[in-house]
């Protein structure tokens, strides 16, 4: 899959292509239509939070369509 992320704290925003993950147990998995970027991943990019590991990919607010699901998840 295509994701953005920040190689490092401070650094600018890079397309990527990762693995697609598999849902774990009791997660489903979102296959991401559209992805916003607020204020608070500003301060994960500049690395104002504290104990956030880089790289890092951005963004938890999406439209999307789930794809996949756990096998604990009740449908």
């Amino acid at each position: 899959m295509k994701a953005v992320q920040v190689p490092e704290a401070g650094e600018e925003f890079e397309v990527i292509e990762t693995d697609v993950p598999e849902p774990e147990s009791e997660e489903v998995r979102v296959a991401v239509e559209a992805c916003g970027i607020c204020h608070s991943d500003v301060f994960v990019k500049e690395g104002q939070f504290p104990g956030i590991d880089h790289p890092r990919i951005p963004g938890h607010e999406v439209v999307g369509r789930v794809d996949a699901v756990g096998e604990s998840v009740d449908t």
